[in-house]
């Protein structure tokens, strides 16, 4: 008797380690740089994760934490998001009348992955946008722009970009993201100062992990004019200009 308990212990917990999922996750963060509609040269404005467990990266969830749509004052809190991130990203606004929705379809031009990058499929993507009148049409640029991944058992590892300081775009008006990368896991400080070295506002001052982060700044309530954008993570300095044109 005592025999087969054990025998059927044994088959329990066999049972329960193969069925037992691989909890380790990853966490890519994708900027939208540069989407500009035909509609008066309007941009959107967006960010978004994406989680994964290692080894399925296709079949993870996706979540905007930002998003600004032109001619409308509806965002990620209330808009919805359809991520295929091998095809496409489809942003509607459910259940409302014709004046005031929002169906935007984002077509890609290859998949995403956690380190690499797409442009926008200009031919295909598409925008309706209702509130403020109705705007419909195509797009002129757009990138969907990867961080570096992070999380636990990040299987890619960090790729260093080229340009450690990016500003997207530039000159702006009024919103530009600031893209940078992080050397060595730090605290960082990302300022911006005019043209006399004053500090006109600070985007970043927090303790970050190593890869690429992106930052969205908001220039509205500012004149037009060259500003410069400083980053400093420990020995790490590094400044770059923006042009605010109203």
């Amino acid at each position: 008797m005592n025999a087969v308990k054990a025998i059927c212990f044994w088959m329990t917990c066999n049972l329960m380690i193969m069925a037992a999922p691989d909890a380790h996750s990853a966490e890519v963060t994708y900027t939208l740089e540069n989407v500009i509609l035909d509609d008066n040269n309007a941009q959107m404005f967006g960010t978004f994760t994406w989680t994964y467990n290692i080894g399925d990266f296709e079949n993870g969830v996706g979540l905007f934490t930002f998003l600004d749509i032109p001619f409308t004052a509806h965002d990620h809190t209330d808009l919805n998001a359809v991520f295929d991130i091998g095809n496409s990203i489809e942003i509607t606004l459910e259940g409302s009348v014709h004046d005031d929705g929002v169906d935007i379809t984002l077509f890609l031009a290859q998949p995403l992955t956690p380190t690499t990058s797409s442009p926008v499929d200009l031919v295909r993507s598409k925008y309706e946008i209702g509130g403020n009148g109705f705007h419909t049409g195509l797009f002129l640029s757009g990138d969907i722009v990867s961080s570096a991944a992070t999380g636990v058992g990040n299987e890619t590892g960090v790729i260093a970009p080229a340009n450690r300081l990016t500003i997207s775009p530039n000159p702006f008006n009024p919103h530009t993201t600031v893209t940078y990368f992080v050397e060595q896991p730090n605290t960082v400080r990302l300022s911006i100062h005019d043209v006399r070295g004053r500090l006109v506002t600070t985007l970043v001052d927090q303790w970050q992990p190593s890869g690429r982060h992106s930052v969205l700044w908001n220039g509205a309530d500012l004149g037009s004019g060259l500003y410069f954008v400083h980053y400093v993570s420990g020995t790490e300095s590094r400044t770059d200009r923006a042009m605010l044109i109203r």
